[in-house]
């Protein structure tokens, strides 16, 4: 049995800041009919996000939950975030990302992707090498590319035949990338966010 955490902040306000892909209206298409499937397998209540709000985080600058100055660090890091961005991403090919499987974990159903040319690695890396943490906290690691497709409304023990029924739904996308972007998310999760800086893939 897998035992699930309810997500509490669904559709609450909130403040963050994070590097993520533009997904075209196509990828978005399709994530939404691994959600439809998902939806199929699941036996309890599920939270979907719409279409428009279905994204991949790559860098979470600051965190919805974290509790400090948020915009008072922003200020001082935005800057070297845009520079660091828009040196990786000068020149540099547009990406393909490819999503090949579902995975349940306690928290969500996300669907997983890899990224041949390796420059979201390098974009990771050097956000956490180069920009200063918040106050009190560490660089974020990332080992993993995905898409939160699913989220629990409430906490249940699930059966694992309904997890590996999840796990094995077929998944077959490649999402092509032409642009990066920095946003600001002020409705979780990102069901509202605003553009702050474009980063062209050319």
């Amino acid at each position: 049995m897998l035992q699930t955490i309810a997500d509490t902040i669904w559709g609450e306000p909130c403040l963050a800041y994070h590097v993520q892909p533009e997904l075209s209206l196509e990828t978005r298409a399709s994530l939404g009919e691994l959600q439809h499937a998902i939806a199929k397998s699941w036996p309890v209540p599920l939270y979907f996000a719409p279409a428009e709000a279905l994204h991949i985080t790559l860098y979470a600058l600051i965190n919805v939950k974290d509790r400090f100055d948020k915009e008072g660090y922003w200020s001082s890091i935005a800057e070297p975030c845009r520079a660091l961005l828009d040196d990786l991403c000068t020149g540099h090919a547009p990406l393909e990302l490819r999503f090949s499987g579902l995975k349940v974990t306690d928290t969500a159903i996300i669907a997983t992707a890899t990224d041949e040319t390796g420059l979201i690695m390098r974009i990771r890396e050097r956000i956490a090498d180069l920009i200063p943490p918040p106050p009190g906290l560490k660089p974020m690691r990332y080992n993993l590319i995905h898409s939160t497709l699913a989220r629990y409304r409430t906490s249940d023990a699930v059966p694992d035949d309904a997890v590996r029924a999840v796990q094995s739904i077929p998944v077959s996308i490649t999402a092509p990338i032409e642009r990066l972007k920095i946003v600001r998310e002020t409705v979780f999760p990102c069901l509202a966010m605003d553009e702050i800086f474009s980063f062209p893939l050319r």
